[in-house]
């Protein structure tokens, strides 16, 4: 094997470990998401105290300060973007990646209903989930 050729095999083993990793990064957040809002919604049903303690472990005072706008604004739990949960819901509960960080959190309140979406901009910081924003459904545009 030709040093060139050597130099073009390295580089494109390079390349895929990069690729590998970065699908292994973006998998994790989407598992934690998903953690993140079953637990959201089971405490929802069960436990809504537990979700203070749940978004201080995962936003920042700026972000809950927003969601709690967002809850105001609109009559609706702004993390969920309903008034309340069923069980089903947190069955059905998927999570998408969008590219830049965000994500779609969806959910069904039956197997018939159209999707509940959420836009979510999250990122996996030192192996933590911290949700940087989440949006208003108006903000897009149903898959």
């Amino acid at each position: 094997m030709t040093g060139i050729m050597r130099n073009r095999l390295f580089k494109m083993m390079i390349v895929a470990a990069f690729s590998l990793a970065v699908q292994q990064v973006n998998g994790q957040c989407e598992a934690k998401i998903k953690d993140f809002y079953i637990a959201y919604m089971h405490n929802a049903e069960r436990n809504e105290d537990a979700n203070a303690e749940l978004l201080k472990a995962h936003m920042s005072p700026e972000v809950i300060s927003k969601i709690k706008e967002y809850t105001l604004q609109y009559d609706a739990d702004a993390v969920i973007h309903a008034q309340d949960v069923c069980e089903y819901c947190s069955k059905s509960l998927e999570v998408v990646p969008q590219g830049n960080g965000w994500y779609l959190v969806r959910y069904k309140w039956s197997p018939q209903s159209d999707y509940t979406i959420i836009p979510v901009r999250a990122t996996d910081a030192d192996g933590k989930l911290m949700i940087l924003e989440i949006s208003p459904e108006d903000n897009v545009a149903k898959p």
